[in-house]
């Protein structure tokens, strides 16, 4: 495998519950891991809104990003017809029609699951890695797997990522981009969203000794954002 420079960014689709209970933890995954490691994630609901069916701004969203990344939290408890004393617990039905949107498109993919979920379909194609469904008294997410593997799988799906987008070629990446700026409306608000896509691919690490850092316009933001990921 390639080496991935640490201050390489791609855009993620994030499949996950958009329910008020299900927020803390997917908010401290994202904050606290996959931000961190270079991915932008994006969900219908959360935040970006589309004036338009769901599954056309899903389509659209999904065609626009690198990769997807979904956790499955506890939606749906299923029991079989046939056998009485077998129940599933499963995760939002979106997440298996979104992962199966980005299969389809060839996207690389990972899922995250509690403990409790049943993965269905495509959803169960990929490793899957395990986290507990409550956060640890510090707000972190807790994984059932060590820290190397966690690394190693969100290090193998961004160089797949990547090598996508390297694919694709320039062009094409630019109206990708020039979609997601239009796209983000919702909790970012959009002159936010198109800020945070024009960002370097370095931000937040601060190399303050470069001389591109010396003229840079976020500057400053990015000595705050060094500074909040490293108490984390």
């Amino acid at each position: 495998m390639n080496t991935i420079r640490s201050n390489e960014v791609v855009n993620a689709f994030l499949s996950c519950s958009i329910r008020p209970r299900d927020w803390p933890l997917v908010s401290a995954i994202e904050e606290k891991v996959l931000n961190p490691m270079g991915f932008r994630c994006f969900t219908i609901g959360r935040n970006v809104s589309l004036a338009e069916q769901t599954d056309d701004a899903i389509r659209r969203l999904i065609e626009s990003c690198d990769c997807l990344i979904g956790i499955a939290t506890e939606r749906l408890n299923a029991t079989d017809r046939d056998f009485q004393d077998k129940t599933l617990s499963l995760a939002t039905p979106y997440l298996l029609q979104e992962t199966s949107m980005a299969f389809q498109s060839g996207l690389p993919f990972l899922i995250f699951k509690t403990t409790n979920v049943t993965l269905l379909g495509i959803t169960n194609r990929n490793l899957c890695l395990e986290i507990d469904g409550q956060l640890s008294e510090k707000g972190k997410p807790r994984f059932r797997c060590k820290q190397e593997s966690l690394s190693s799988a969100l290090q193998d799906l961004k160089q797949k990522a990547l090598n996508r987008r390297k694919q694709i070629g320039e062009e094409k990446l630019k109206s990708r981009i020039g979609t997601l700026s239009t796209l983000i409306v919702g909790g970012y608000g959009l002159s936010k969203g198109i800020d945070w896509l024009l960002r370097p691919d370095c931000f937040g690490y601060f190399h303050y000794k470069e001389p591109a850092c010396k003229d840079c316009n976020y500057r400053g933001d990015c000595k705050i954002k060094k500074a909040q990921i490293n108490r984390r």
